[in-house]
């Protein structure tokens, strides 16, 4: 149809292309949560819906078996890890296990249908108690019992809002593609478009095959919903639509989505063989399509009508491509998918119609049971039509095990052939253009056999009747070259991995040839046409006589025929009006006279002659058959060669093509060709979208392109993975073996320093390296879709990869320590201590062998090893950064989100440690390493001596260990360290003023008093002795969380000055321009009078590089924007009230020490705390502090003056708690940066120095 008929139609079924796509898309980005959720229906109220699924069965199995195939695609979407690689293939496993264990917490309030019969008592149920959740290792999930239901709940709607909405969006273009689809059938039967009718467009060829299209489709997308998006998922996600965003989200179409989405209980049988449904999600199960493709429905007479159509017509045309009958099945398998979709609409012609179903099955399935059905998804008829009657009985007639034996043994001795005849034609040298002129259909009927044979031995490997699989799955316990034709007939997958490889390659030049030959035709004519011409005119020469060694005498008659032939040949014009047919016509009565001169006694007798006119006629021939090429051969290798249906089966055989590249890694030249006839998959779904020019085209291939590619990146990942475990042996030998150079040696000496064993080791193992490398370096560009595969790119990403899992492999493992918080003691402390400094040791050793290694290699696998190392390893901290922070945010950054995450080059996630469940990663375990390695109650901090020590004068955590943590992590690791502390700090901060608002305001009253009473600072209050014993015990339950949180801060805070010290020390050796450049724009930053220039972007980057080269102060830093809190200085008065006299002034450390060990008082954490929190307010907040803790102390002087005459004990203590008041007070203005002027302005300088001498 034309017009607007044919573009509806053809717009529907573009857009039926992209709603597959996104739902393929999709189903790779279903979150943890709701995987979790359904993978705990096996009990419990919510998961037990009384009327929500069509029946009551059991979906435990179902759910697991999605959730095992679906871990790769949770983790990151396109990453098909294969059980060659299985190290990669655990650490996704896991990672996902751990996703799936910490979104259980989500699953009490993500119901399924069974929500819609009383909202309201599942809503009630929400208020009860968080239950624990038990892991697969009986292991408590990480979840707290009070965490609180709605608090989790709004974190998950923040977080996954889009998701769920792009869910919703999904069903309903789903059921709008079936209304519209009913809509133009009902346009068609009313008339609307003139002169055309159902009937009509199905006799129009391209009509007929765009309205099959378009039903079958729509039944594709009801099975890939069902496959990819299981009903127990389907369902919580609407309801979690419905419930989250339905106020302020469109929820009118809730019912027919609902109806459309609803759960049909239907569980995929397990299968012990190769093809069951758990490991390949690409192959269907047994579904209730009878139930889905009736909620629906198409109308019976178009159902009919279409397929009436399928079963008579070739609506493909395709026998040009196919022109055997025994071919036919292959010619017409895709309308045999479509008639196999269709039927469902239908279920009566399944069940009853045994006279059409034996006419389908001879037709189409009587030497084939697995067909494709759609990018790659096939099904097993012998499974699927076991529940219909007619179906099954058709279906057996041809089905048996010896007819099975049979087709087995054909394919088998078929293989076999093809492979012989393929060996044949790809020997160096055979494959000219004039062989493939001479030979073109013999060529192409090689092509026909080996693509059926492929065909037929991948899609039914993939069978999962247990009755069959043994018989096409025989396998020979020895591996040969060629299958065993004889006995069992055994085909291993390395013979179809074989067959497949030298098929792509014979395919590939006889493309390149023919498409050679199309654009040199005419040259290749008018240089026969020449050549022949020539050999016309000398042999009329010849006949003269008159040429000087010449025998033969003059003969007229033959000058005048031969003169007369090289005219004839003259006259056939390449650009001549006559049809091809025609100009081969007149070729050939040439050819036939050139063979009948030969006839003549004179031209019989003369061999040289007979040779000329041999040659003349092989002129002849070669002009008629590059006359005959045309486009339509293209097109017909193009029909032969496609590889749609095995675009997923093929991820089967990734392990045997890694083990063909690592005996023999120039087989990676094989592969191109290999990944050229995948590329066919692409044709199918953007075909039509094509033709359409539509925008989603692009967006459509693009998706699909992706998929190729990744999958070419997992067959090339054998490459990298090779070289990365030589790399990792050169490690070592460099780490543990190689002796370190002095920078003097002696003579004598140079010998054992020399080790000429192990660096002929180094070299051995470049060399391999070299030999991996130049197999895929040999290798051309080559155009996948719409994406270009560079080859040396793709070696780039694979040794990306490898690295970034090798080095958060090694991070993980060695960044575990045994710190225990409720149960350390000193020697304890010290124990574990010297372990962590071990990790750090050998982390650092073993990272900087890897960067060794790199640096070797480099130019054998033509890389920048340094560059790759500092891009990926500063990739590496900032994700774990970013995933760590994300316990600290309600707007969680997932891992879709993330700008540091990659599909290309994953960044691996571990289980957390059973030590440290509340950190996320290493870089949480580092940070956690040292807050409790410079805990309050084993160890005091010194300011003079930067570091933390023990009450032995041992140091715990000084500069040293700051150096070692950074030649462990690297710059962008101790960057990570130091914004983590600030976000850290910023929780705690966040906390206090909660807990100010929450418990001190209710005081505000009491503040305001002791504020009025202690008015003004300036002088001395009266009764000022019983307004601070009043004060300190109203407060005194206020006291302990405000110990802890400045305690933390303060912890926090030094360890950010000993981070940005070390950092600034290392920039100086290391890069003393980039810091000195930094620390300009930094001070002509902040002397103008106006923002920094340029994108926000670029701002943050110099923010980031001021950070790492050690500029700035922290204890300068604002953390948060707060309102004012009334009463907070007059609060940490009497904070510093109660807690001067548990510490006492050690002269050693400088600081202010705990008076009882085990007490978490630590002078300058708890100052560095106090100093932050000030600096979060308006400085007036500090000069009233200093203002009140010196009216403080002036008054504890005249207690002292008048009580000095009294009891010792009394005097002593006084004096005491002065002068760690005064060292307070001195301290904090120290650490806050404050002239000493300032606190001579609240204590007279004669004061302080008479308390200096004080016992």
């Amino acid at each position: 149809p034309v017009a607007v008929g044919g573009q509806t139609l053809l717009t529907l079924v573009g857009n039926g292309h992209s709603i597959l796509a996104d739902i393929r898309i999709l189903s790779e980005r279903v979150p943890s949560a709701f995987l979790a959720a359904a993978s705990l229906a096996r009990g419990g109220n919510n998961d037990a819906p009384e009327g929500g699924s069509d029946t009551d069965t059991d979906k435990g199995l179902f759910l697991n078996i999605f959730q095992s195939s679906n871990n790769a695609t949770v983790e990151s979407k396109s990453k098909d890890i294969m059980d060659s690689l299985s190290s990669s293939a655990d650490r996704g496993s896991s990672s996902s296990k751990n996703d799936m264990e910490e979104a259980k917490k989500y699953a009490p309030f993500l119901f399924d249908f069974s929500y819609l019969h009383n909202p309201e008592e599942w809503e009630a149920s929400l208020a009860l108690p968080t239950p624990k959740v038990e892991s697969n290792t009986g292991n408590v999930a990480p979840t707290k019992e009070s965490e609180n239901l709605l608090e989790l709940e709004r974190e998950f709607a923040v977080n996954h809002r889009q998701s769920i909405e792009e869910f919703y969006e999904l069903f309903f273009s789903i059921y709008n593609y079936q209304q519209e689809l009913n809509r133009f059938v009902e346009d068609l039967t009313k008339g609307f478009y003139i002169q055309y009718t159902v009937e009509s467009v199905l006799l129009d060829l391209d009509g007929r095959a765009l309205l099959c299209e378009a039903v079958w489709l729509y039944g594709v997308m009801l099975i890939l919903m069902e496959r990819h998006l299981p009903g127990p998922i389907r369902e919580r996600l609407i309801i979690a639509y419905f419930r989250l965003f339905g106020r302020d989200g469109d929820i009118s179409r809730i019912d027919v989505i609902c109806k459309l989405c609803k759960s049909t209980g239907i569980t995929p049988p397990a299968s012990a063989s190769s093809a069951s449904f758990a490991s390949h999600r690409s192959h269907k199960y047994p579904m209730d399509e009878e139930k889905m493709f009736t909620r629906y429905p198409l109308p019976v007479d178009l159902i009919r009508n279409v397929v009436g159509c399928l079963i008579s017509d070739d609506i493909y045309q395709q026998s040009s491509a196919f022109p055997n009958i025994d071919h036919r099945s292959t010619r017409l398998s895709r309308q045999a998918s479509m008639l196999y979709v269709i039927l469902f609409f239908d279920p009566i012609v399944l069940r009853e119609e045994s006279a059409k179903l034996r006419e389908i099955v001879d037709k189409y399935f009587h030497d084939n049971w697995v067909i494709h059905l759609y990018a790659g998804m096939t099904a097993d008829l012998s499974l699927e039509w076991n529940r219909f009657p007619a179906a099954k009985s058709a279906l057996d007639n041809v089905l048996t095990v010896n007819n099975v034996k049979r087709m087995h043994i054909t394919n088998a001795k078929l293989i076999g052939q093809c492979m012989a005849e393929l060996r044949a034609y790809l020997t160096m040298g055979i494959l000219t253009n004039a062989f493939v002129l001479d030979n073109r259909h013999d060529l192409l009927n090689c092509l026909r056999r080996c693509n059926i044979a492929v065909r037929w031995r991948v899609l039914h490997r993939r069978t999962a009747n247990a009755k069959y699989h043994p018989i096409v799955c025989a396998a020979t316990e020895k591996v040969t070259t060629d299958p065993k034709l004889e006995g069992d007939f055994a085909v291993n997958d390395t013979h179809v991995v074989s067959l497949i490889l030298l098929t792509s390659q014979l395919e590939l030049q006889l493309k390149d040839i023919f498409r050679e030959l199309l654009e040199k035709k005419e040259s290749i004519w008018i240089s026969c046409r020449t050549q022949a011409c020539g050999i016309m005119n000398d042999l009329a020469n010849y006949f003269k006589g008159d040429q000087t060694l010449a025998r033969v005498s003059r003969h007229d008659g033959l000058i005048l025929w031969f003169s007369s032939m090289a005219g004839e040949i003259r006259d056939l014009a390449y650009e001549s009006g006559d049809h091809f047919t025609v100009t081969g016509r007149k070729i050939q009565l040439c050819v036939q006279a050139l063979e009948e001169v030969e006839q003549y006694d004179l031209v019989d007798r003369d061999v040289q002659v007979k040779a000329f006119l041999q040659e003349a006629r092989g002129m002849l021939l070669q002009m008629a058959r590059a006359v005959g090429i045309n486009e339509d051969i293209c097109e017909d290798i193009r029909w032969i060669s496609d590889m749609s249906y095995g675009v997923e089966s093929m991820k089967a055989y990734v392990q045997i093509i890694h083990s063909r590249i690592s005996k023999d890694p120039s087989n990676v030249s094989l592969l191109q060709g290999f990944f050229l006839k995948l590329s066919s998959s692409l044709d199918g779904p953007v075909e039509r979208l094509k033709q359409l020019n539509s925008p989603e085209a692009a967006r459509i291939t693009g998706y699909y392109s992706l998929q190729l590619v990744a999958f070419v990146r997992n067959v090339l990942e054998i490459v990298p993975v090779s070289v990365f475990a030589i790399m990792v042996q050169m490690a070592d030998i460099i780490e543990r073996r190689l002796q370190r150079l002095p920078p003097k040696v002696q003579g004598d000496k140079l010998i054992a320093y020399a080790q000429l064993g192990e660096r002929y080791k180094l070299a051995m193992m470049a060399h391999e390296i070299s030999i991996f490398a130049d197999g895929i370096l040999d290798m051309e560009n080559t155009v996948l879709g719409g994406k270009e595969v560079n080859p040396r790119k793709l070696l780039d990403e694979g040794l990306r990869k490898e690295f970034v899992s090798h080095a958060s492999e090694l991070l993980n493992n060695l960044l575990q320590f045994d710190f225990s918080a409720e149960s350390e003691t000193i020697v304890s402390m010290t124990k574990h201590h010297a372990a962590a400094m071990r990790s750090l040791t050998s982390l650092s050793g073993r990272l900087g062998g890897f960067q060794s290694a790199l640096e070797c290699v480099e130019d054998y696998v033509c890389m920048h090893g340094l560059k790759m190392w500092h891009e990926e390893l500063s990739r590496v901290m900032k994700y774990n950064v970013e995933q760590e922070v994300n316990k600290y945010l309600l707007k969680k950054v997932l891992d879709a989100d993330s700008k540091f995450q990659s599909d290309v080059v994953p960044i691996p996630r571990f289980p957390r440690t059973v030590n440290e469940p509340s950190c996320i990663n290493f870089l949480g375990r580092v940070v956690s390493m040292l807050i409790k390695t410079t805990d309050a109650q084993y160890t005091t901090y010194s300011l003079e001596r930067s570091g933390w020590f023990m009450s032995d004068g041992s140091e715990v955590c000084g500069l040293k260990t700051v150096s070692l943590l950074r030649r462990s992590i690297g710059v962008y690791g101790l960057t990570g360290v130091d914004r983590l502390l600030c976000y850290r700090i910023l929780h705690e901060l966040h906390r206090f003023v909660k807990f100010f608002r929450t418990n001190v305001s209710k005081q505000g009253v009491l503040l305001e008093q002791l504020r009025d009473e202690l008015f003004p600072e300036w002088k001395t209050p009266k009764n000022a002795v019983a307004i601070y014993a009043s004060g300190s015990k109203k407060t005194e339950m206020l006291m302990l969380p405000m110990l802890t949180c400045f305690r933390r801060v303060g912890q926090a805070q030094l360890l950010r000055r000993m981070i940005r010290f070390e950092l600034q020390r290392c920039a100086r050796v290391d890069a003393k321009i980039l810091q000195h450049a930094v620390t300009t724009y930094n001070a002509a930053s902040l002397s103008a009078n106006q923002p920094p220039e340029g994108e926000p972007d670029d701002v943050k980057k110099m923010c980031d590089m001021t950070v790492a080269v050690g500029n700035g102060d922290p204890m300068s830093t604002i953390f948060m924007k707060t309102d004012p809190l009334e009463g907070l200085p007059v609060l940490m008065l009497f904070f510093v009230i109660t807690y001067i006299p548990k510490g006492s002034y050690n002269t050693t450390l400088a600081s202010l020490s705990k008076v009882k060990e085990g007490y978490p008082f630590d002078g300058w954490p708890i100052i560095a705390g106090i100093s932050t929190l000030l600096k979060q307010f308006h400085p007036s907040y500090a000069k009233s502090f200093m203002a009140y803790v010196g009216q403080f102390i002036r008054v504890s002087v005249q207690m002292y003056a008048a009580r000095r005459q009294g009891k010792y004990e009394d005097a002593t203590r006084l004096a005491a708690d002065l002068k760690n008041s005064l060292v307070l007070l001195e301290q904090f203005c120290d650490i806050s940066g404050l002239p000493r002027s300032t606190l001579f302005e609240h204590v007279p300088q004669y004061v302080i120095e008479m308390c200096s001498n004080l016992p």
